[in-house]
């Protein structure tokens, strides 16, 4: 996979904890993207290389220049660097945009968006998108935060829930709100059940959550509770911690083939290390992102033979039908054969 060489060609202040960064490829490539889409960036920090995946807020069609928003972690290493040291005319290093939380075609006439915190910049792609792309999509999203200052997009948002108001309606949840008249308040089971049951009229209603891990937990049960099914709700992951390999009783190392850029690669895969991990060591330079699972930047199609995975947070089952696997949690079955180029 080719990387990127980015220039930083303006960066704006969304709150005090959160900036945009204005990008142009400095090859003059045009960088292919969809809404809701993410970078992996590759940043060497203290001689070593980290990656790090930010949200793309930019909506192609739409926003004339991609930008993507970083929000400042106190104890997030590359979060501080890039928030703090970042200026405009830097390079940076990425990967080509990845990621599935995206909308093709709108499947219900109803998009339902439940987000918190820095969740919105995917969130905030994807409203555009679908409120300039498809005239016959509702929105409503609902947005968590601590308050009005640091709702990231605030003006943005409203601004659209004025031009497009017979589609689109923000819900608006603050913690602390400046404005006292509000009440204070965080979105839990109870809240949530009863601003759906208010205003979800529609029969035909798709669900798309991003936030922290707890919070998006929360909103699944809650929908769950209500008998939405799975099919019908898609969530984007932060955060991914490696999870630990599966229980396999045979633990017999198997050969997998891997088609990667017009090139055939031959490794031996043996548990308890994972495809992904092997291919590394052994030089392949696949792409990767948060190696736990949940961003789909390692996804590959599997065309024979069958993993086990630790973990999967991103693939619907519908990719699952179309033999498509994660590799930084994919452990092999059997002999196997998979094909990056897709």
């Amino acid at each position: 996979m080719e990387h990127l060489q980015l220039k930083i060609k303006k960066i704006t202040n969304e709150t005090s904890s959160s900036k945009s960064f204005f990008i142009e490829e400095i090859n003059n490539k045009q960088i292919e993207y969809k809404a809701g889409q993410f970078l992996t960036l590759l940043v060497n920090l203290h001689g070593k290389e980290v990656r790090r995946s930010y949200s793309i807020s930019s909506t192609p069609g739409v926003d004339e220049v991609i930008y993507f928003t970083i929000k400042r972690i106190e104890n997030g290493e590359l979060s501080r660097y890039l928030f703090d040291d970042l200026k405009v005319g830097d390079m940076l290093t990425s990967l080509p945009p990845s990621g599935r939380f995206t909308i093709d075609r709108p499947e219900s006439k109803l998009a339902v968006f439940i987000s918190a915190g820095s969740g919105i910049t995917p969130v905030f792609s994807l409203v555009k998108h679908l409120l300039y792309q498809f005239a016959d999509t509702d929105i409503l999203l609902i947005y968590q935060n601590h308050d009005e200052k640091e709702s990231i997009f605030r003006q943005e948002l409203l601004l659209l829930q004025q031009k497009f108001k017979e589609r689109f309606t923000v819900k608006e949840i603050f913690s602390q709100p400046l404005d006292h008249s509000r009440p204070s308040q965080r979105l839990n089971n109870n809240l949530l059940e009863r601003i759906l049951l208010q205003t979800i009229t529609a029969s035909s209603v798709h669900f798309y959550l991003c936030g922290p891990e707890a919070f998006m937990r929360m909103a699944q049960f809650t929908l769950k509770v209500m008998h939405y099914g799975q099919e019908i709700i898609k969530r984007e992951n932060f955060f991914a911690t490696a999870p630990p390999p599966p229980f396999m009783t045979d633990t017999t190392p198997r050969n997998v083939i891997i088609n990667y850029h017009n090139k055939k690669y031959n490794l031996e895969v043996a548990y308890p290390h994972n495809i992904l991990e092997v291919a590394l060591k052994n030089k392949i330079h696949l792409p990767y992102s948060c190696r736990g699972g949940r961003c789909s930047t390692c996804t590959s199609r599997c065309t024979s033979g069958s993993v086990k995975m630790t973990i999967n947070d991103v693939l619907t089952p519908k990719d699952l039908q179309n033999g498509l696997i994660l590799t930084c949690v994919s452990y092999p079955e059997t002999d196997v054969e998979l094909t990056f180029d897709m």
